[in-house]
């Protein structure tokens, strides 16, 4: 047996023994993050409303991380402005406000890649290269070359 397969054995084996002494209660995942409710979570992967001022926050932080780390960072930043806003939710709406976020995110700083690349023909993630060129971005909006 590999270790993936007993990691992947023990793994099942915890599942399993949270199944049995919580029937009835509603579901926690264990490997999840704090807070966050799995009842009726169905599709949780779909945008929803989120506060305008943490959007601005989110993409602020993918200008930042382009801008002081050539579009590389460790995510701390990030993941505790999100983890931050949906703690303040219902736990049911968690999930999906985490997600939606996260699209933000991902959004804005691949926006950020093409307009470098536009820019700067050949550049790659955690490349250096001038930021005054960042001078010229509007965040959340498509730019033209």
């Amino acid at each position: 047996m590999t270790i993936t397969q007993m990691v992947q054995d023990q793994q099942r084996q915890r599942i399993a023994e949270l199944g049995q002494q919580r029937r009835g209660k509603p579901h926690a995942n264990p490997y999840g993050t704090p807070g966050m409710s799995l009842n009726d979570a169905g599709d949780y992967r779909k945008i929803v409303p989120v506060d305008e001022g943490v959007v601005r926050q989110v993409r602020q932080i993918a200008f930042d991380h382009m801008k002081n780390g050539y579009g590389v960072s460790d995510g701390e930043d990030i993941s505790k402005a999100i983890r931050d806003y949906t703690m303040s939710l219902a736990p049911e709406k968690r999930l999906s406000a985490s997600w939606t976020l996260n699209e933000i995110f991902h959004s804005e700083a691949t926006r950020l890649g093409e307009y470098v690349h536009q820019r700067v023909p050949g550049w790659d993630w955690g490349e250096p290269f001038d930021t005054s060129i960042l001078d010229g971005y509007r965040q959340g909006v498509d730019v033209d070359a």
